[in-house]
Formats: structure tokens, sequence, C-alpha cells
């Protein structure tokens, strides 16, 4: 199975691509993504801000959202679930089990999980 990968480097970045503002404006090269792996730690704008962003957005709300971090703080446990994290994953330090724990998620998600249905773009009204 084949997945395309977008990166962003900063919250900023993110926003611009998941909301489609300049220089990502061209649906093309903003696909909305299936699934958003999100660091709570990305300069500029943090990935709480994020979060709280695509959360309360009707068109983005409904793509799941893991937050894939180094912080284990309970605070940031709570309040990413309280603010509409779809999952929690601290990151693994050893690069082996990094590899697994990425690996596990596309797993789920891709494979044995069932998406909401875009009603938009199945043609319902």
């Amino acid at each position: 199975m084949s997945i395309p990968l977008y990166r962003c480097v900063n919250g900023e970045q993110a926003l611009a691509f998941l909301f489609r503002r300049d220089p990502y404006t061209n649906p093309e090269n903003a696909p909305r993504p299936g699934l958003v792996l999100l660091d709570l730690n990305l300069p500029g704008t943090d990935g709480r801000e994020v979060l709280c962003q695509i959360k309360r957005d009707k068109n983005l709300k409904t793509i799941p959202v893991i937050v894939f971090t180094t912080s284990s703080s309970p605070n940031d446990i709570e309040s990413c679930y309280q603010k509409g994290a779809n999952s929690y994953i601290i990151k693994p330090i050893n690069f082996n089990q990094l590899k697994q724990s990425i690996q596990t998620i596309l797993d789920f998600w891709f494979t044995a999980n069932t998406p909401p249905i875009d009603l938009s773009e199945a043609g319902a009204s």
C-alpha cells in the first residue's frame, strides 16, 4: 500500500496546508489528508493550537488527528483529548520502536479503520 506523505515543519505551514492558504491554494498541492500526525512541540504555532483549529473547522474536524509527541505530561494528554485528538502516542526514543509505532498507526488507520464518508464528495446532499 502506498500512502502519500506531506510534511510540514511548523504550525503555520501545517495550517496553511490544511486550510489551503497561500502557497497551498491549489487543492492538487494540498489534498485532504486521511490522517494527521501532530507533534505538540512545533515551532511557532504549536501543535495544541493546530489541533484546536482542525477540530473547530467543519471541513477538517473529521480528519483523525494523532498526537505523536515526546510529551508524557498528563496535562498535555488530557488537554489533547479534550480538544478532540483521536489518539495520543508518546514517541519512542529507539528508532526501531519508532518505526514499529508508525507502522502500527498506518495499519490501523488505513487498513482496519472505517473513516467517515464525505457526503459532499459522494454526491449526496
